[in-house]
């Protein structure tokens, strides 16, 4: 048997699998730092910065080498190969590895549906085993990005917007909405105009007051209802824990994920921010 179809942690040796006495001391440190709160890619990054290899002339050390450590009940003794961890370490990681993943899909709830693609506009689907994003469309995969980690730059992202609301306006693109009260205005104006019998000071107070709504409308460029909701949200918002959920429907329609996994929000009024 060759070495490098062993389990990390072994090695041959007259014919019988053993221990690798290094190797095995790795395999240990990895149970510990992920026990103690460490994510894949931490644990990954701290092998590779002490220039550990994975296999002879190999380091591809990343968090699906790491993923597969924790995961391979070989490290608790079988009938071939000696127990490396306990079984009751063991245990404790597998209970750790299931309630983040049940805390990853928690995290992903309140956006999955809205992850646009950053090449064609079509939506994106995720892929929990490699951490990636997928379009069906293009056929473009994201680089890997964990959910917890997308989750809190949507939530920074979020909170720069809160802070620079003065950055939401409405789109060049997007149709001009009078006031509600400027529409009925006009519908008096004009229906006085067709009679012919008005005062004309009095319409052309009518037609000042008009046009004094509609500056006050859109004399911050937020000429809909969509500009001015999403602007009120963010003056209202306040911190909460956890994923602003609330916030988020309120200001955000898609999320838009480019191939290196930076991301835009295409607002609620049409605006990319």
């Amino acid at each position: 048997m060759k070495k490098r179809y062993l389990p990390f942690g072994y090695a041959v040796r007259d014919g019988n699998i053993v221990v690798d006495t290094e190797q095995r001391t790795i395999v240990q440190n990895i149970f510990t730092a992920y026990l103690a709160g460490n994510t894949f890619q931490q644990i990954a990054k701290s092998i590779i910065s002490k220039g550990i290899e994975y296999h002879q002339n190999d380091a591809e050390w990343n968090k699906n080498t790491i993923s597969r450590i924790l995961g391979n009940e070989t490290y608790c003794g079988t009938d071939r190969y000696p127990p490396i961890v306990t079984k009751e370490i063991f245990r404790q990681a597998a209970q750790v590895r299931s309630a983040k993943a049940s805390a990853y899909s928690a995290a992903l709830a309140p956006f999955r549906k809205d992850i646009q693609c950053g090449c064609c506009g079509e939506r994106l689907y995720w892929h929990g085993k490699t951490y990636q994003w997928h379009c069906r469309q293009c056929r473009m995969w994201s680089a890997p990005i964990e959910e917890a980690v997308l989750s809190e730059e949507i939530t920074q992202r979020l909170k720069w917007l809160q802070e620079n609301s003065f950055q939401i306006r409405t789109p060049d693109t997007h149709s001009v909405v009078r006031s509600m009260d400027s529409a009925h205005l006009d519908r008096k104006i004009q229906r006085k105009i067709a009679t012919n019998k008005f005062d004309e000071d009095d319409l052309v107070a009518a037609i000042l007051h008009r046009a004094e709504l509609e500056y006050e409308f859109c004399s911050a460029g937020d000429a809909d209802p969509a500009t001015l909701l999403i602007q009120k949200a963010c003056t209202e918002y306040k911190p909460t824990e956890g994923f602003p959920e609330t916030f988020y429907k309120e200001v955000v329609s898609k999320v838009i994920l480019y191939r290196d996994t930076h991301i835009e929000f295409k607002l609620q009024n049409g605006q990319i921010v």
